[in-house]
């Protein structure tokens, strides 16, 4: 037994999460004073970029910096295939955030890095079965490893437009990653435990400087390398925890529906405002300001109380779909997509009456 082995979890967790927060403060002031020397600046585009001229980006640097140096601890030797991925993101972030890259050369990064997850590392880090869900069990390898890739893909570029006013995509990761943390630590699945936590507390450590009004942005840098983790996280809950879950009467298809509603609002956001471009004969993916938090800013809000209102919207469904676990998953489909729907339309109405 190692000598880390030996340590109560309830001390190396909360050990790991102080150092990553530290780590991430360090990094992210450093990064703060050389982009601002260098002029790093993120460009306003007065559409979906609405802050000022002198706010770098970059910032995603420290989350990834505070992760690793933190999560070493407990990475497992799968996990490093996830990091090698999580690399590529990394510095393809770094070159869109200082050089603007292709939109389909991201595109490619992402996809490739979600590829090699769900090939080297399948059924692990694999959707293999949807447990019942549309009265599907086991998936063939190709279809898993297809599913699994394009929805990490996805997933990716609808976090990522979270990213769009002070600390919200911070503030949703520290929410997702925090409660699969929680959830882990609960299966007895300490490295995984101590993988979320770290990621956790790495981004708090950026949002010390991110909530409004920002210091910095986490830019592509941060938003791609957390989507995909979080999504990788999401994925494995359900096949590393399941058998505890199982063993104490929730099934596998409750598991996976809890993750559908933790990470739903970037999901059905994106694919409502994807709706409504293709609707008025327009690419999906053009920038404009249809998403819920542009919203939300139209309405009157401040970035504060707009990421307050998503960030209670996201813990409502996540709590409601539990609630309703005995009604089937088309009841807590249908849950998920009214409260956000509902949520949306409130914040059109407002939006409307303020202009």
């Amino acid at each position: 037994m190692s000598m880390l082995q030996q340590i109560p979890a309830y001390v190396q967790l909360p050990a790991a999460m102080l150092i990553a927060v530290l780590v991430s403060i360090y990094a992210v002031r450093k990064l703060i004073f050389i982009t601002r020397t260098r002029r790093l600046y993120d460009v306003p585009d007065n559409v979906r970029k609405i802050h000022g001229a002198q706010i770098p980006s970059l910032g995603g640097i420290g989350i990834f910096v505070g992760y690793l140096i933190s999560g070493a601890f407990f990475f497992t030797a799968s996990w490093y295939v996830v990091i090698a991925a999580s690399v590529l993101l990394f510095f393809t972030g770094i070159y869109d955030d200082i050089m603007n890259m292709r939109p389909l050369k991201k595109l490619i990064a992402q996809a490739l890095a979600a590829t090699v997850v769900a090939v080297v590392l399948y059924p692990q880090f694999s959707i293999a079965s949807l447990y019942g869900l549309m009265g599907l069990t086991s998936l063939p390898a190709p279809v898993a490893i297809f599913i699994t890739a394009f929805s990490c893909t996805l997933f990716i570029n609808m976090f990522n437009f979270m990213d769009g006013i002070d600390g919200l995509a911070c503030t949703l990761a520290i929410l997702y990653t925090g409660i699969l943390g929680l959830l882990f630590y609960w299966s007895g699945h300490t490295a995984f435990a101590g993988i979320s936590f770290s990621l956790t507390a790495a981004t708090a450590g950026l949002l010390w400087f991110n909530r409004p009004p920002a210091r910095i942005y986490m830019g592509d840098t941060g938003s791609m390398f957390l989507g995909f983790t979080i999504f990788v996280l999401a994925v494995a809950f359900i096949g590393e925890a399941g058998s505890y879950f199982s063993g104490r009467g929730i099934p596998q298809s409750q598991l996976l529906m809890q993750v559908v509603s933790l990470l739903s609002v970037p999901v059905f956001d994106a694919l409502r405002v994807f709706a409504i471009r293709m609707s008025r004969g327009i690419s999906p993916l053009r920038a404009d300001r249809l998403h819920l938090h542009y919203y939300l800013l139209d309405a009157g809000l401040s970035h504060a109380a707009a990421v307050g209102v998503i960030t209670a919207t996201n813990v409502l469904v996540f709590a409601g779909t539990w609630q309703l676990r005995t009604a089937g998953p088309l009841v807590q489909l249908a849950f998920i997509t009214a409260l956000i729907a509902a949520v949306a339309l409130w914040a059109s109405r407002s939006r409307r009456r303020q202009a």
